[in-house]
């Protein structure tokens, strides 16, 4: 297929889902369907979660009421093209049609809730299990939760619901061998406790695999706990908390790395003409970074975003600057400038722009090709038939 007829497809594909959502429509996703209010209740530019979105979230969504939970069915269909201008060989432009997603999500009864993600195809592959999770909500007189299954790690929302094409820099820092998973989502168990403004919580976690990763609990295959503070208020637009993480990484000669990592961060959502701004600041600790390596290695990164709705809840801009020194002579520039434009009810299309350096440590900032990447994605609900 040219490059030409893969741009007309994708112009062809949103033109028709534009007719589509003229015909009679509910609201998405299957939560805000329940409850009769638009996307924008939780959400900044879908998916960027707001203080009220955060909130439920961080709830395991036992804040919904399973009552009126019942109004809708728990289930929804995702789909996505996506074009990069650096995937595929060196000089060639690729689209990435095969992006198809099952969730089922919601609460069963008054003190269990679940999400469960399942790829159908990703990345024009056979697709792998993104999330599933099963969370009992009833202790500490409703307040607490315990989490089992392939969950979200204790970390700022923004790592796992943003516009933002690229993933965070900050919480994926390589040191020597070792890749660090602060935004990733894993197989373990998760504690946790909410109670406006208090939210803790923490997880012991091992492998992101797909099924198979359920049962690797072995310690030499890599294990972390991993944990978040935070203030946090469903009506207050500013978030300020910590996490980190402290665990272990088989290095390639048999040996083990020893790790920790600690991090501050502060969110605040755009309100009263004031851009919405993510702030973080990490520090990590490798004791054996790799093999041979002869001393710990010290590591420090920033994430700065800065976003702002151009069009109430149509149309949102951002900026991020991320930093990284992995301690050990590579520093990393990350920055990009996006867009997300809400087309029609349920589609919306993300563009962003990106530029990267690197200094090996001889001083000079070796700039990267500019890429420049999109994706519109198209979320289905299901509703229950009319009587």
């Amino acid at each position: 297929m040219t490059r030409a007829a893969r741009v007309a497809g994708i112009l062809s594909l949103a033109a028709a889902l534009v007719v589509l959502d003229r015909a009679p429509s509910f609201a998405m996703p299957n939560f805000a369907q329940a409850y009769g209010v638009d996307c924008s209740k939780c959400h900044t530019a879908v998916p960027t979660l707001n203080a009220y979105g955060r909130y439920v979230q961080r709830s395991q969504y036992a804040y919904l009421d399973a009552t009126v939970m019942k109004k809708s069915i728990p289930g929804w269909l995702g789909y996505q093209a996506n074009y990069d201008s650096q995937a595929g060989a060196p000089d060639t432009h690729k689209v990435i049609w095969g992006n198809v997603a099952l969730h089922a999500d919601g609460l069963a009864g008054d003190n269990w809730s679940y999400h469960v993600q399942q790829w159908l195809q990703n990345d024009n592959q056979g697709g792998g299990l993104d999330t599933a999770w099963v969370s009992f909500n009833d202790l500490f007189k409703h307040n607490g939760y315990v989490e089992v299954g392939k969950l979200e790690v204790p970390a700022p929302s923004p790592y796992s619901m943003w516009f933002e094409i690229a993933p965070f820099a900050t919480p994926e820092i390589t040191v020597g061998e070792h890749t660090y998973q602060l935004d990733a989502n894993r197989w373990g168990a998760k504690l946790g406790y909410l109670h406006a403004p208090i939210s803790l919580d923490a997880a012991y976690t091992g492998s992101d695999a797909d099924l198979n990763g359920a049962t690797d609990w072995v310690p030499g295959n890599g294990k972390s706990l991993q944990y978040r503070a935070a203030f946090i208020e469903p009506k207050n637009p500013l978030e300020v908390g910590v996490y980190g993480a402290t665990g272990t990484f088989p290095i390639s000669d048999g040996l083990t790395d020893r790790y920790s990592a600690i991090a501050g961060y502060v969110q605040r959502d755009p309100k009263n003409a004031i851009p919405g701004v993510l702030f973080v600041y990490q520090k990590t600790h490798d004791n054996y970074p790799a093999a041979g390596a002869t001393s710990a290695a010290n590591s420090t990164g920033y994430t700065l975003d800065v976003y702002e709705p151009i069009v109430k809840d149509s149309i949102v801009l951002g900026f991020r600057r991320e930093m990284t020194n992995d301690g050990m002579g590579t520093v990393n520039h990350v920055g990009n400038l996006d867009l997300t434009i809400q087309v029609a009810k349920y589609l919306r299309l993300y563009a962003e722009a990106g530029l990267s350096g690197s200094n090996p440590g001889n001083g000079v900032d070796r700039i990267g090709t500019p890429a420049w990447r999109m994706y519109v994605w198209w979320t289905m609900p299901v509703a229950k038939p009319k009587r």
